[in-house]
């Protein structure tokens, strides 16, 4: 039986030494953590056992990572998810850079590796407290509706 007082976080990130430090400082931390490296086994796995958070890459094999972020909250709108993304120094987006994409998209929080892991675990630890629905009034998270919205061309598993 899995102890309810113990947050759950799923990692989605393609390169293994990052999924390995972040799991290590997270369970220090007393988190219970789970892996994925693709984007669809992260999204599969929290189908059928939702987290109490995901922390997801931006560039993922296989399914990309924004993606990921837009169908987990597609079909679990309550999805807490922190996205990140190595250093995007050279990195020629004209607009809009993959994490303010990810905000977008509904991501809560961002990072760029390096990651601060004080300031993760502050997150998380913010994040994962009952008193996230507050934290949503002040963030500029925007609703909308992914298939209706004619900018972005994104198609979904299944369709």
């Amino acid at each position: 039986m899995i102890d309810k007082s113990i947050k759950r976080i799923l990692i989605i990130d393609n390169h293994d030494s990052i999924r390995l430090i972040l799991k290590k400082k997270l369970e220090k931390a007393g988190y219970l953590v789970v892996e994925k490296s693709e984007g669809q086994n992260g999204i599969d796995y929290y189908r059928n056992n939702p987290t109490d958070l995901v922390i997801a890459d931006i560039f993922l094999p296989e399914l990309e990572g924004l993606k990921t972020i837009i169908q987990i909250r597609k079909e679990f709108p309550g999805a807490r998810i922190i996205a990140k993304t190595e250093n995007q120094k050279g990195i020629g987006f004209k607009k809009y850079s993959p994490l303010q994409s990810a905000k977008y998209f509904g991501a809560l929080r961002t990072f760029t590796s390096p990651i601060n892991i004080q300031k993760l675990l502050e997150v998380v630890k913010e994040l994962t407290s009952p008193q996230i629905r507050y934290l949503r009034r002040n963030t500029r998270y925007k609703k909308f509706n992914v298939r209706e919205n004619p900018c972005f061309n994104i198609s979904f598993p299944g369709e």
